[in-house]
């Protein structure tokens, strides 16, 4: 294109397009008017000024309904933010609520099952108590020293003097057992205060001679029963001797318990008395008073004692008797069982053996010719 093209008139309404120029600077619209986008300010030829005045004016009037459209829209949001905030502090305060209700009813039902607890616990106690005790009888144990003595080595005005030889042999060995059972005597703590007062426990006298098989009856003595069975626990009996025996008509026993075979020691404790009442009388009453002698049954065990008669009371303690036959005594000794079959058979083997005559030179109260120690005593 030739660069000699001659200038063009600068209000020639031709030159207000151009279709070549790099930079478009205006839109041309069907009427053809013409705004200048480039600039905030259009004049016309009149030289006025009107349309700039226009312009800023819409433009204040856009700002004032910007600004009050975020008026609203910031009052808006405040609003809801404060629903929101309104209705998280509800929904905090509805779950404090549930919360509260949850822990008093818990606590409440806490409170409740404790107290019931606590009353269902002292019923149940009580009960259980009760039970006990109906089960069981109080039991007191009292003390009771050993005091081993000597007997007189001279025969007695009451010995005959055929016997005299047979005393003074019986006088010394007894006083010499007195001097070694210094030595052996045993104590053992004393029973508990409550023994059961029916059932019975089977037990066994395993001797030299033989096991000496028994069934302790805890109904007829409770006390004493207990007593020899918690001596038996105690292995009071392990190791002794059965230190007398009788052969008279009436009376016929083996008696064992005390571990110095003096016949005058014990656990260091005495039991209280439980005299039988339903054995049978060995005839009629005394006319001087009193009850008659009672028949203690072949196999019967008895706790023997040193009562004289009524001269003293709760003297009984570990030493016992077996009843070898049917045997007369009177009603204070404290039945607590009986010998099974098979330990008859050992005391009747015993018995056979016949015995050493006593202190007295009776032929018919000593101690057995065939040595009996208890070696265990054992309970089931």
């Amino acid at each position: 294109m030739s660069s000699n093209k001659e200038p063009s008139d600068p209000t020639d309404p031709k030159d207000k397009l151009d279709p070549d120029s790099d930079t478009p600077d205006s839109v041309t619209d069907d009427d053809a008017t013409t705004v200048d986008v480039s600039k905030k300010d259009v004049s016309k030829k009149d030289g006025g000024d009107t349309d700039g005045v226009d312009d800023k004016k819409d433009t204040a009037d856009a700002d004032t309904v910007v600004a009050a459209s975020t008026r609203t829209t910031t009052n808006t949001e405040r609003r809801e933010a404060a629903k929101r905030k309104l209705k998280a502090r509800l929904d905090a305060e509805q779950r404090a609520r549930k919360k509260r209700k949850i822990i008093i009813s818990s606590v409440s039902a806490a409170v409740v099952i404790a107290i019931v607890g606590t009353a269902t616990y002292f019923i149940v106690d009580k009960i259980q108590t009760d039970r006990f005790n109906a089960a069981h009888k109080d039991c007191t144990y009292t003390d009771k020293p050993n005091n081993l003595q000597t007997v007189p080595v001279q025969p007695p005005p009451q010995v005959q003097p055929n016997q005299y030889e047979l005393y003074r042999k019986f006088a010394t060995e007894t006083n010499e057992a007195v001097r070694l059972g210094q030595a052996k005597i045993r104590t053992v703590p004393k029973p508990d205060d409550k023994q059961p007062n029916s059932g019975t426990t089977q037990g066994s006298f395993n001797t030299n001679q033989g096991a000496i098989p028994v069934t302790f009856d805890h109904a007829s003595a409770p006390c004493n029963t207990g007593a020899v069975i918690s001596l038996i626990d105690d292995k009071f009996y392990d190791g002794t001797p059965c230190h007398r025996m009788t052969t008279g008509a009436s009376l016929k026993v083996l008696q064992c318990g005390d571990p110095t075979a003096t016949g005058q020691s014990g656990p260091g404790w005495a039991s209280p008395d439980e005299p039988p009442t339903n054995l049978q009388p060995a005839g009629p009453p005394s006319p001087y008073g009193g009850a008659g002698p009672v028949i203690y049954p072949r196999g019967t065990i008895a706790i023997a004692n040193s009562n004289n008669s009524g001269q003293a009371s709760n003297t009984g303690s570990s030493q016992f008797f077996l009843v070898i036959q049917d045997s007369q005594l009177a009603a204070d000794y404290s039945v607590v069982g009986k010998v099974d079959e098979a330990g008859l058979a050992v005391l009747d083997k015993i018995y056979a053996g016949g015995i050493t005559p006593g202190p007295a030179g009776q032929a018919q109260d000593g101690r057995p010719k065939l040595p009996v120690e208890i070696q265990t005593a054992t309970v089931d």
